[in-house]
């Protein structure tokens, strides 16, 4: 729970500072165009904060000037972010994680977009006469401040959460069950039963693996098993089983008809070896995830969605294990998430 406090906190600071900073711009676009000052506490952030170790005495003043050097500045926010999505695109030849990836490159981006404004700065001056003038502004000053300190906590941030994955879904016997999400109040209610447990027994999550949470049961549709299942306390170590959530899903062809159950739509029964030896993991289960990774060995696969640390976005993984005369052994999918640990 500490580590999913954490990271959101840095992600609630990084939205902040984004917020406060584009608050601040159009305040000084309003002051600008209707002749008046903004209120000191903007001056007095200018004033003291700044990001070098340079001593320079900034001006309380809202002209035009000021309002072009800010809107310089937020421009080549916005112009580093294109070029370097851009760039990225080129490598990688997709969207998804070309932009992905110019998260990732944040600070970075503002770093350029602040050595870029620096160098611009002079040049409208140097050009345009009119809007010359010898003032070190506060407000642009208070923008720099705070999107330097908003891109280096996001930088941190999705450093460590990454990005949301969509989760995956599961199809038992024609009940759709989403591993992460899904109550076992959803099972019961279509019919399911768990061995050895009723909607009230309580279910206990002893936190002491980071792949199984709470306990694993099996499943039954009347008198069919339709593989085993882990129900987990969302919030808490202790809970009734109708308010647990299906965090995994593991079935072998040995007590389940594969074809009544099938991973985002697709039949395990449809599936072999030589599927999984000679497509993407991807492909075979039509997902598109931006982050993702697969690893393949001679007879055991495995998917996994976002792959940062899962302290605020859930992880989650498709496997599938044959035996060595190709035949499958199991196949799961399951959910990873700090608040179960």
């Amino acid at each position: 729970m500490g580590f999913f406090i954490s990271t959101l906190a840095f992600g609630i600071f990084s939205l902040l500072c984004f917020i406060l900073a584009v608050f601040i711009y159009f305040r000084l676009l309003i002051a600008v165009c209707t002749f008046k000052k903004l209120p000191n506490w903007i001056y007095a952030l200018g004033q003291h904060i700044q990001i070098t170790r340079r001593s320079v005495q900034f001006d309380n003043i809202t002209d035009k000037p000021a309002l072009i050097e800010a809107s310089v500045f937020m421009l080549c926010i916005i112009l580093v972010n294109i070029i370097v999505t851009g760039v990225n695109y080129f490598k990688l030849h997709n969207i998804g994680k070309a932009i992905f990836s110019c998260l990732q490159m944040q600070f970075a981006v503002i770093i350029a977009a602040i050595i870029l404004s620096g160098i611009i700065r002079p040049l409208i001056r140097f050009l345009i006469p009119s809007y010359r003038t010898k003032y070190y502004y506060s407000t642009t000053n208070a923008l720099d401040v705070l999107m330097f300190f908003a891109s280096f906590a996001f930088t941190f941030f999705i450093s460590i959460a990454g990005i949301p994955a969509k989760p995956v879904n599961v199809q038992i016997a024609g009940t759709n069950v989403i591993i992460g999400s899904t109550k076992a109040s959803v099972l019961l209610d279509n019919g399911f039963t768990f061995k050895g447990k009723n909607a009230d027994s309580e279910i206990i999550n002893t936190g002491s693996d980071h792949f199984y949470y709470g306990e694993y049961l099996e499943l039954y549709l009347g008198d069919k098993s339709f593989g085993h299942v882990c129900v987990t306390p969302t919030w808490n170590d202790l809970d009734e089983l109708k308010n647990c959530t299906i965090t995994s899903f593991k079935v072998t062809p040995d007590n389940t008809d594969l074809s009544a159950v099938r991973f985002n739509n697709i039949a395990l029964s449809d599936l072999a070896l030589s599927d999984f030896e000679t497509k993407d993991l991807i492909d075979i289960f039509s997902l598109h995830p931006t982050d993702y990774d697969e690893m393949k060995g001679p007879y055991y696969f495995v998917l996994t969605l976002q792959t940062h640390d899962y302290s605020l976005w859930k992880r989650y993984r498709i496997e599938a294990d044959f035996n060595s005369d190709n035949s499958i052994s199991n196949y799961t999918v399951m959910a990873q998430h700090t608040i179960w640990e």
